[in-house]
């Protein structure tokens, strides 16, 4: 089924306020327009963890003011951007959907994207594919003019075919993430691997930004295709799903419960490389 994708509506003009300008200060050993900003949009203060998104904010941010001239900016800023959109407003999972692809083979539909060539001009000093390529990674962004023309020739027909044959099931999600872009005049920015769902045990579900902003119709809808295709497998062995010895653990709620009643997200779990200096683990 592919990639865990994640589709965060964000627009250019937030992109420098929430990330690039406070970048250059943190580099600079200046946080205290970031900790304002985290305050100013009570990060995470409707659930009680206010105090873990700051810390969280800043995290992130410190470890971006790592990055050097001569690592990809997709594996490393793009990246870390969607993880800072995800503090601070709803965002969305498909399990498979790579626009970055259906834009690789497909002129037509990468004209509905933006480079950050574009966005950042002179400010870019990292190579730059602007696709997914691997885990862990930023993908294309679908400017804030260029959400609405997409769902207006989705709806005539003209992109219909095209994002059926990426997003297929899980398509009706990414339309909710061009439909809230749309409504609050944002732009959407594709990322992979900052939530990893076990659609058979949702309480493990990892995430590497703020959990509860996850819209939860993508969860579900993987989780509900999983059981669904183990069903099949077990049926083709001769055998009853009804009978099997399966656990299935399938919650359809805000988040899965135990995750819920904590004060913060789980500790992640360690990663190599960009990921694991970016979410605690070690080279």
């Amino acid at each position: 089924m592919g990639f865990d994708v994640s589709w965060h509506p964000i627009s250019q003009k937030e992109m420098f306020l929430w990330y690039f300008d406070r970048l250059e200060e943190v580099r600079a050993g200046d946080r205290s327009k970031l900790t304002a900003l985290a305050q100013e949009h009570q990060l995470g203060k409707a659930e009680g963890n206010e105090a873990f998104c700051i810390a969280r904010y800043q995290e992130i941010m410190d470890t971006a003011a790592q990055v050097g001239p001569g690592e990809s900016f997709d594996k490393t800023h793009s990246f870390i951007l969607a993880a800072v959109q995800g503090l601070f407003r709803t965002y969305y999972y498909t399990r498979g959907g790579l626009y970055s692809d259906l834009a690789s083979q497909r002129p037509e539909m990468a004209a509905y994207t933006t480079s950050f060539r574009k966005i950042l001009g002179e400010r870019l000093r990292n190579p730059l594919q602007d696709r997914i390529f691997e885990n862990y990674c930023g993908g294309v962004y679908i400017g804030e003019d260029q959400v609405p023309q997409l769902l207006a020739d989705y709806e005539s027909g003209r992109a219909k075919e095209a994002l059926e044959s990426c997003f297929g099931s899980t398509l009706p999600v990414f339309l909710k993430a061009l439909g809230h872009a749309k409504a609050e005049g944002l732009g959407l920015l594709e990322a992979t691997d900052l939530v990893v769902p076990n659609p058979f045990q949702l309480q493990n579900t990892s995430c590497s930004t703020y959990l509860m902003n996850c819209d939860f119709d993508g969860i579900a809808l993987y989780a509900a295709t999983a059981k669904a295709q183990m069903e099949e497998a077990i049926r083709a062995q001769g055998e009853d799903p009804a009978t099997a010895q399966v656990t299935w653990e399938m919650h359809q709620s805000d988040l899965p419960p135990e995750q819920a009643q904590q004060s913060a997200p789980p500790k992640r779990p360690k990663k190599k490389g960009m990921f694991g200096r970016l979410f605690g683990g070690k080279e």
